[in-house]
Protein backbone atom coordinates (compact mmCIF):
# COMPACT_ATOMS: atom_id res chain seq x y z
CA UNK A 1 0.00 0.00 0.00
CA UNK A 2 1.90 3.36 -1.13
CA UNK A 3 1.28 6.49 0.65
CA UNK A 4 0.74 8.04 -3.16
CA UNK A 5 -0.36 7.39 -6.48
CA UNK A 6 1.00 9.17 -9.55
CA UNK A 7 -1.24 9.89 -12.29
CA UNK A 8 0.45 11.17 -15.67
CA UNK A 9 0.71 11.72 -19.69
CA UNK A 10 3.90 9.85 -20.49
CA UNK A 11 5.08 13.58 -22.14
CA UNK A 12 5.69 15.00 -18.38
CA UNK A 13 7.77 12.12 -17.45
CA UNK A 14 10.40 14.80 -16.59
CA UNK A 15 8.16 16.56 -14.09
CA UNK A 16 6.87 13.46 -12.66
CA UNK A 17 10.49 12.47 -12.04
CA UNK A 18 11.42 15.40 -10.27
CA UNK A 19 7.88 14.91 -8.36
CA UNK A 20 8.57 11.09 -6.88
CA UNK A 21 12.14 12.01 -5.99
CA UNK A 22 11.11 14.89 -4.00
CA UNK A 23 8.23 12.36 -2.66
CA UNK A 24 10.72 10.11 -1.79
CA UNK A 25 12.80 12.39 -0.01
CA UNK A 26 10.29 13.20 2.09
CA UNK A 27 10.05 9.51 3.08
CA UNK A 28 7.02 9.01 1.07
CA UNK A 29 5.93 5.70 -0.42
CA UNK A 30 4.87 6.81 -4.07
CA UNK A 31 3.26 4.00 -6.94
CA UNK A 32 4.26 5.23 -10.30
CA UNK A 33 3.94 3.66 -13.42
CA UNK A 34 7.08 4.15 -15.23
CA UNK A 35 6.86 1.81 -17.98
CA UNK A 36 5.10 2.50 -21.38
CA UNK A 37 3.63 -1.09 -21.75
CA UNK A 38 0.61 -1.11 -24.40
CA UNK A 39 -3.04 -1.28 -22.77
CA UNK A 40 -3.71 -4.82 -21.15
CA UNK A 41 -6.08 -5.80 -19.12
CA UNK A 42 -4.00 -7.60 -16.51
CA UNK A 43 -2.17 -4.40 -16.70
CA UNK A 44 -5.67 -1.99 -16.28
CA UNK A 45 -6.14 -4.29 -13.18
CA UNK A 46 -2.80 -3.84 -11.84
CA UNK A 47 -3.53 -0.30 -12.20
CA UNK A 48 -6.65 -0.24 -10.29
CA UNK A 49 -5.43 -2.22 -7.53
CA UNK A 50 -2.87 0.51 -7.12
CA UNK A 51 -5.44 3.21 -7.04
CA UNK A 52 -7.45 1.51 -4.07
CA UNK A 53 -4.55 0.89 -2.06
CA UNK A 54 -2.60 4.12 -2.12
CA UNK A 55 -3.61 7.54 0.21
CA UNK A 56 -3.66 9.64 -2.28
CA UNK A 57 -4.47 10.17 -5.55
CA UNK A 58 -2.07 13.12 -7.17
CA UNK A 59 -3.47 14.02 -10.95
CA UNK A 60 -0.48 15.63 -12.94
CA UNK A 61 -2.70 18.06 -15.02
CA UNK A 62 -1.57 18.93 -18.15
CA UNK A 63 -3.06 19.35 -21.56
CA UNK A 64 -1.59 15.64 -22.60
CA UNK A 65 -2.71 14.51 -19.93
CA UNK A 66 -6.34 15.59 -20.09
CA UNK A 67 -5.98 14.01 -23.41
CA UNK A 68 -5.40 10.60 -22.63
CA UNK A 69 -8.05 7.70 -22.21
CA UNK A 70 -5.89 6.11 -19.34
CA UNK A 71 -5.25 8.96 -17.24
CA UNK A 72 -8.94 10.17 -17.47
CA UNK A 73 -10.00 6.18 -16.24
CA UNK A 74 -7.77 6.57 -13.69
CA UNK A 75 -8.89 9.83 -12.37
CA UNK A 76 -12.73 8.41 -12.74
CA UNK A 77 -11.11 5.11 -10.89
CA UNK A 78 -9.99 7.07 -7.90
CA UNK A 79 -13.67 8.99 -7.44
CA UNK A 80 -15.40 5.74 -7.86
CA UNK A 81 -14.05 4.54 -4.45
CA UNK A 82 -14.02 7.89 -2.81
CA UNK A 83 -9.47 7.98 -3.60
CA UNK A 84 -8.04 11.64 -2.00
CA UNK A 85 -7.17 12.86 -4.94
CA UNK A 86 -4.92 16.19 -5.93
CA UNK A 87 -4.51 18.01 -8.74
CA UNK A 88 -0.96 18.93 -9.81
CA UNK A 89 -0.65 21.53 -12.74
CA UNK A 90 2.35 20.78 -14.63
CA UNK A 91 1.27 23.07 -17.28
CA UNK A 92 -1.23 25.03 -17.95
CA UNK A 93 -4.56 23.35 -18.94
CA UNK A 94 -8.07 24.70 -17.71
CA UNK A 95 -10.35 23.46 -20.55
CA UNK A 96 -11.67 19.93 -20.74
CA UNK A 97 -10.90 18.95 -16.53
CA UNK A 98 -13.31 16.14 -15.64
CA UNK A 99 -15.78 17.81 -13.20
CA UNK A 100 -14.31 15.46 -10.52
CA UNK A 101 -10.67 17.36 -10.71
CA UNK A 102 -12.53 20.85 -11.67
CA UNK A 103 -14.11 21.52 -8.68
CA UNK A 104 -10.93 20.55 -6.48
CA UNK A 105 -8.27 23.11 -4.87
CA UNK A 106 -4.74 22.91 -7.50
CA UNK A 107 -1.31 23.12 -6.71
CA UNK A 108 0.96 24.24 -8.99
CA UNK A 109 4.07 23.31 -10.06
CA UNK A 110 4.67 25.15 -13.20
CA UNK A 111 8.42 26.21 -14.22
CA UNK A 112 7.37 29.69 -13.09
CA UNK A 113 5.72 28.76 -10.14
CA UNK A 114 7.81 28.31 -6.44
CA UNK A 115 8.27 24.45 -6.77
CA UNK A 116 9.46 24.28 -2.57
CA UNK A 117 6.16 26.18 -1.57
CA UNK A 118 3.91 24.31 -3.28
CA UNK A 119 5.87 21.30 -2.52
CA UNK A 120 5.35 21.99 1.40
CA UNK A 121 1.39 22.43 0.66
CA UNK A 122 1.09 19.32 -1.26
CA UNK A 123 2.51 17.38 1.45
CA UNK A 124 0.43 18.90 3.92
CA UNK A 125 -2.32 18.12 1.84
CA UNK A 126 -1.58 13.95 1.76
CA UNK A 127 -1.00 14.28 5.52
CA UNK A 128 -4.11 15.75 6.34
CA UNK A 129 -6.33 13.57 9.09
CA UNK A 130 -3.73 10.52 7.38
CA UNK A 131 -5.29 8.40 10.17
CA UNK A 132 -8.42 7.67 8.79
CA UNK A 133 -7.02 8.08 4.70
CA UNK A 134 -5.11 5.03 5.57
CA UNK A 135 -7.89 3.42 7.19
CA UNK A 136 -9.99 4.41 4.44
CA UNK A 137 -7.53 2.30 2.04
CA UNK A 138 -7.23 -0.71 4.36
CA UNK A 139 -10.85 -1.23 4.38
CA UNK A 140 -11.14 -0.39 0.36
CA UNK A 141 -8.75 -3.04 -0.53
CA UNK A 142 -10.32 -5.55 1.77
CA UNK A 143 -13.75 -4.35 0.35
CA UNK A 144 -12.55 -5.30 -3.30
CA UNK A 145 -11.34 -8.18 -2.26
CA UNK A 146 -14.49 -9.84 -1.41
CA UNK A 147 -16.30 -8.06 -3.67
CA UNK A 148 -14.34 -9.84 -6.31
CA UNK A 149 -14.42 -13.11 -4.99
CA UNK A 150 -17.90 -13.22 -5.47
CA UNK A 151 -18.82 -12.09 -1.95
CA UNK A 152 -17.23 -14.90 -0.10
CA UNK A 153 -18.42 -14.92 3.18
CA UNK A 154 -14.15 -15.92 4.50
CA UNK A 155 -13.28 -12.49 3.33
CA UNK A 156 -15.58 -10.65 5.86
CA UNK A 157 -14.19 -8.65 8.63
CA UNK A 158 -14.74 -9.88 12.23
CA UNK A 159 -13.68 -9.30 15.83
CA UNK A 160 -11.72 -5.94 17.07
CA UNK A 161 -11.08 -5.38 13.10
CA UNK A 162 -15.13 -5.17 12.46
CA UNK A 163 -15.58 -3.18 15.37
CA UNK A 164 -12.88 -0.77 14.24
CA UNK A 165 -14.12 -0.27 11.58
CA UNK A 166 -17.88 0.26 12.50
CA UNK A 167 -16.24 2.94 14.70
CA UNK A 168 -14.41 4.37 11.95
CA UNK A 169 -17.54 4.80 9.66
CA UNK A 170 -19.27 6.26 12.60
CA UNK A 171 -17.15 9.18 12.90
CA UNK A 172 -16.57 10.16 9.11
CA UNK A 173 -19.50 12.49 8.67
CA UNK A 174 -17.30 15.32 8.08
CA UNK A 175 -13.92 13.55 7.01
CA UNK A 176 -12.63 13.38 3.40
CA UNK A 177 -12.88 11.08 1.71
CA UNK A 178 -16.28 9.72 2.19
CA UNK A 179 -16.49 6.30 2.32
CA UNK A 180 -18.21 4.21 -0.79
CA UNK A 181 -20.89 2.68 -0.99
CA UNK A 182 -18.86 -0.66 -1.34
CA UNK A 183 -16.95 -0.03 2.45
CA UNK A 184 -20.69 0.29 3.59
CA UNK A 185 -22.06 -2.57 2.59
CA UNK A 186 -18.94 -4.41 3.19
CA UNK A 187 -19.48 -3.72 6.71
CA UNK A 188 -22.64 -4.40 6.94
CA UNK A 189 -22.54 -7.90 5.80
CA UNK A 190 -19.94 -8.48 8.21
CA UNK A 191 -21.61 -7.35 11.06
CA UNK A 192 -24.82 -9.30 9.54
CA UNK A 193 -22.35 -12.77 9.29
CA UNK A 194 -20.52 -11.99 12.76
CA UNK A 195 -24.22 -11.46 14.11
CA UNK A 196 -25.25 -14.68 12.51
CA UNK A 197 -22.32 -17.05 13.44
CA UNK A 198 -22.65 -15.79 17.43
CA UNK A 199 -26.85 -16.69 17.14
CA UNK A 200 -25.85 -20.33 15.83
CA UNK A 201 -23.13 -20.56 18.41
CA UNK A 202 -25.09 -19.85 21.20
CA UNK A 203 -28.07 -21.81 19.61
CA UNK A 204 -25.80 -24.82 19.60
CA UNK A 205 -25.00 -24.09 23.29
CA UNK A 206 -28.68 -23.57 24.78
CA UNK A 207 -29.49 -26.59 22.60
CA UNK A 208 -26.62 -29.14 24.30
CA UNK A 209 -27.66 -27.28 27.76
CA UNK A 210 -31.12 -28.92 26.98
CA UNK A 211 -30.17 -32.26 26.14
CA UNK A 212 -27.93 -32.47 28.68
CA UNK A 213 -30.26 -31.62 31.41
CA UNK A 214 -33.12 -33.80 29.55
CA UNK A 215 -30.87 -36.84 29.65
CA UNK A 216 -29.64 -36.54 33.41
CA UNK A 217 -33.09 -36.47 34.62
CA UNK A 218 -34.35 -39.28 32.55
CA UNK A 219 -30.98 -41.16 33.95
CA UNK A 220 -31.95 -40.37 37.62
CA UNK A 221 -35.36 -40.51 37.88
CA UNK A 222 -35.76 -44.18 35.33
CA UNK A 223 -32.48 -45.77 35.14
CA UNK A 224 -30.78 -45.16 39.04
CA UNK A 225 -33.09 -43.70 40.79
CA UNK A 226 -32.88 -46.53 43.08
CA UNK A 227 -29.37 -46.00 43.47
CA UNK A 228 -29.61 -42.02 44.66
CA UNK A 229 -30.83 -41.16 47.66
CA UNK A 230 -33.49 -38.59 48.26
CA UNK A 231 -31.44 -35.98 49.31
CA UNK A 232 -28.87 -36.51 46.02
CA UNK A 233 -32.00 -36.34 44.21
CA UNK A 234 -32.57 -32.90 46.06
CA UNK A 235 -29.36 -31.27 45.21
CA UNK A 236 -29.19 -32.68 41.66
CA UNK A 237 -32.61 -31.58 40.09
CA UNK A 238 -32.24 -27.98 40.63
CA UNK A 239 -29.17 -28.01 38.89
CA UNK A 240 -31.10 -29.58 35.93
CA UNK A 241 -33.93 -27.51 36.00
CA UNK A 242 -31.82 -24.29 36.12
CA UNK A 243 -29.87 -25.89 32.65
CA UNK A 244 -33.60 -26.43 31.02
CA UNK A 245 -35.00 -23.25 32.00
CA UNK A 246 -31.66 -21.83 30.67
CA UNK A 247 -31.35 -23.74 27.41
CA UNK A 248 -35.81 -23.24 26.44
CA UNK A 249 -35.03 -19.29 27.68
CA UNK A 250 -32.00 -18.96 25.42
CA UNK A 251 -33.84 -20.42 22.57
CA UNK A 252 -36.40 -17.96 22.96
CA UNK A 253 -34.91 -14.80 23.87
CA UNK A 254 -31.60 -15.17 23.64
CA UNK A 255 -30.70 -13.92 20.65
CA UNK A 256 -26.97 -12.68 20.22
CA UNK A 257 -26.75 -12.30 23.61
CA UNK A 258 -26.98 -15.03 26.98
CA UNK A 259 -28.18 -11.85 28.93
CA UNK A 260 -31.82 -12.55 28.87
CA UNK A 261 -31.41 -16.47 29.26
CA UNK A 262 -29.07 -15.62 32.78
CA UNK A 263 -31.98 -13.46 34.10
CA UNK A 264 -34.13 -16.22 33.71
CA UNK A 265 -32.34 -19.04 35.33
CA UNK A 266 -31.39 -16.33 38.47
CA UNK A 267 -34.90 -15.53 38.47
CA UNK A 268 -35.55 -19.41 38.41
CA UNK A 269 -32.79 -20.37 40.91
CA UNK A 270 -34.57 -18.08 43.30
CA UNK A 271 -37.77 -19.64 43.02
CA UNK A 272 -36.13 -22.94 43.38
CA UNK A 273 -34.54 -21.90 46.54
CA UNK A 274 -37.68 -20.49 48.37
CA UNK A 275 -39.62 -23.99 46.97
CA UNK A 276 -37.16 -26.22 48.65
CA UNK A 277 -36.93 -24.41 52.13
CA UNK A 278 -40.15 -23.99 52.40
CA UNK A 279 -42.15 -26.78 50.82
CA UNK A 280 -40.35 -29.78 50.20
CA UNK A 281 -39.82 -30.77 53.47
CA UNK A 282 -43.78 -30.99 53.45
CA UNK A 283 -44.03 -33.15 50.07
Amino acid sequence: MADVFISYSRNDRDFVRKLHDHLQGAKRDVWVDWEDIPPSAEWLREIEQAIEAADTFIFVLTPDSLSSKTCIHEVDYASKYSKRIVPVVARDATAGAPEVVARLNWLFFRPADDFGANFDALLKTIDTDLAWVKAHSRLLVRAREWETRNKDVSYLLVGTDLEEAERLLSETREREPPPTTLQVAYVAASRQRSTALRKNQLRGFYIVSIVYSVMQTAISYFVVFDEISETGLMWLSPIWVLGLVFGVFGLIFGGTSMKRSLIATGIAASLLYLFFISLWQHL
